[in-house]
């Protein structure tokens, strides 16, 4: 019987030999991750900066904390910093919507062509070319707001395909050239078809892995918006919308979404990267609960407010939705991580950074776009600087406990005063900035009231405008927005049913009769039955007038100077009850 020998080794010699196994075993991780990183298995990280809500804020004249923020070259310097630090390949530019409409004079008087000739910039270096860097460029992908649908489909269409139409304007860049990146949204149709307005989706290739981008705009559109812009389109369900695009995607093997949403909330706002918990809602948070699982980020927009928060979506998977204050104020810097193997979204969170005009970036603002305002304001000056009226006191959109605003006194003055009416009355919103202590210019009056709506005379009942004053808290837009009114007073009563909570309407000194007839003097937004306010549409319009900011000026013009007024004496509540069913 063969027997076998121990070979005993020295110590020295086994710990020797220990040594090398272990160095062996370590250098064959390094391998396999070498391997694995050569193989595409590292995760592939990119950043996406969302700008919401723009407004054509090219110029100064913003504030948040007490400091300037915004503009064109102030937003413009940041978004370049961020690019320089990422990478052209590594970042995209997304825009949620409302990146024209509402806009200051500045933009606004040359129908926001400024604006979109900025966007540009980041695409071809240059707002003055309109040929694509295809090689040195950064990526650019928006979708409609409500307030791209301020003016008619025809001049939305020319807004973003370029050419000049028939417009009157200075042209900076002649031809106009629109924008030169893609604008998606999925629930806008052409109204009788299943034809999409405009793509549904956009698919970017990052580092070989499909992201798949889809817009959609609220569809309150159709009830916030002039009804005669929309008369060619129909507005669907967000969520659906979306889902269905998700869901043909898939089929093709994507599995990463990002949503650019044009619809918001409202959350407690902090500093820093995305929190695991927040307090975050509204109709966005409603969207991104319904949304299918493979959605990873909704770029939210539309409410101006901040928000940085996961929520669940329809499969319980964590899903961020952000959103960036508004007005070139600020923007969502959102970084994100993709598994080259299962081409999926693997981490994401964000910051909410504020475009401080007076710190970091914000002191070596943009040159390009510098330039780009300096044009603007060459061509604009002669209209917006002619001194109309002085105040001694700011004409602010603040509500007093009453719910009403010095400078909406002031409008619906002027709209009844224009049109020689019986009553005026505007919807909150129709006013989109304040007028400071000082001179008041043409350019001020151009941007209190950018819609360039026309004023209309409508023919009303006593009780059709009892009927409209109880709507404000019966429709379902946005239903914390009073009416602001000139030429009568009324009382309600929070604590009685919403349908009936307003008490008495006086007019001349006495109690409106149900069966009289009025003239209200308004804007043909809401003449149309827009915000909400139906009962409009029942009484019948009677005259037209010219542009509400021509009426507003020739009031501003007409009044004594300096302007110094206070609210007061049109709308009393009577009950601070809260109604109770």
């Amino acid at each position: 019987m063969q027997r076998h020998r121990i070979l005993h080794l020295p110590p020295s010699l086994l710990f020797l030999i220990s040594g090398i196994l272990l160095f062996l075993c370590i250098l064959g991780l390094i391998f396999i991750m070498v391997t694995d990183d050569a193989n595409g298995t590292k995760p592939v990280s990119f950043h996406i900066l969302a700008v919401n809500d723009f407004h054509g804020q090219i110029c100064p004249g913003q504030k948040m904390n007490g400091s300037p923020v915004g503009s064109a070259p102030v937003l413009g310097g940041y978004l370049r910093d961020a690019i320089n630090r990422y990478g052209k390949n590594n970042t995209i530019i997304a825009l949620p919507g409302d990146m024209t409409g509402a806009s200051p004079a500045e933009s606004n008087l040359l129908l926001d062509e400024p604006t979109i000739l900025f966007f540009n910039s980041f695409v071809t270096g240059d707002w003055k070319k309109t040929e694509l860097e295809a090689n040195d460029r950064v990526r650019i992908i928006a979708t409609l707001g409500n307030h791209e649908f301020d003016n008619n489909i025809s001049e939305l269409e020319r807004l973003i395909n370029g050419g000049n139409g028939d417009t009157e304007i200075f042209h900076i860049v002649d031809p106009y050239p629109g924008a030169l990146w893609p604008v998606t949204v999925a629930n806008v149709f052409w109204t009788g078809t299943d034809r999409h307005f405009l793509a549904p989706y956009v698919i970017e290739d990052v580092k070989g892995i499909p992201v798949a981008f889809i817009g959609a705009v609220t569809e309150l559109t159709k009830e916030i918006s002039d009804p005669k812009n929309l008369e060619l389109i129909t507005f669907t369900d967000e969520a659906d919308a979306i889902n269905t695009q998700v869901r043909e995607l898939k089929k093709q093997g994507i599995h990463s979404f990002v949503v650019l949403l044009h619809e918001g909330g409202q959350q407690t706002a902090y500093d820093g990267p995305t929190r695991e918990t927040g307090d975050l809602s509204g109709r966005a948070a409603l969207i991104t609960m319904r949304l299918d699982e493979d959605v990873d980020v909704v770029l939210s927009a539309h409410s101006h407010e901040f928000t940085n928060q996961y929520l669940p979506n329809a499969g319980g998977k964590p899903t961020l939705v952000t959103q960036a204050y508004s007005y070139s104020s600020a923007y969502s810097d959102v970084y994100l991580e993709l598994d080259p193997e299962t081409k999926d979204i693997t981490s994401k969170n964000a910051t909410i950074i504020i475009a401080y005009a007076d710190q970091g970036p914000g002191l070596t603002p943009d040159e390009n776009a510098q330039e780009l305002l300096n044009t603007v304001n060459t061509v604009v000056e002669p209209l917006i600087s002619e001194v109309i009226a002085t105040t001694e006191i700011p004409l602010t959109r603040i509500l007093d406990a009453n719910g009403e605003a010095l400078l909406y006194n002031i409008a619906t003055d002027a709209l009844r005063w224009y049109m020689d009416a019986d009553m005026g009355i505007l919807n909150i919103g129709g006013l989109r900035a304040d007028i400071d202590t000082g001179d008041i210019t043409t350019g001020d009056a151009y941007s209190v009231m950018p819609f360039h709506g026309q004023i209309n005379t409508v023919q009303m009942t006593g009780q059709q405008i009892k009927d409209l004053l109880n709507q404000q808290w019966t429709r379902t837009v946005k239903p914390d927005h009073y009416l602001q009114i000139s030429g009568f007073s009324y009382s309600y009563d929070k604590s009685r049913v919403p349908s009936d909570r307003v008490t008495d309407i006086i007019f001349d000194g006495k109690e409106i009769e149900n069966d009289g007839q009025y003239t209200v003097a308004t804007i043909d937004f809401l003449a149309s039955g827009g915000d909400g306010y139906s009962v409009m549409n029942e009484g019948a319009i009677i005259a037209n007038g010219g542009l509400d900011v021509d009426g507003f000026i020739a009031y501003l013009r007409h009044i004594s100077s300096p302007i110094f007024a206070e609210t007061g004496g049109r709308i009393f509540p009577v009950n601070s009850s809260t109604y109770e069913e």
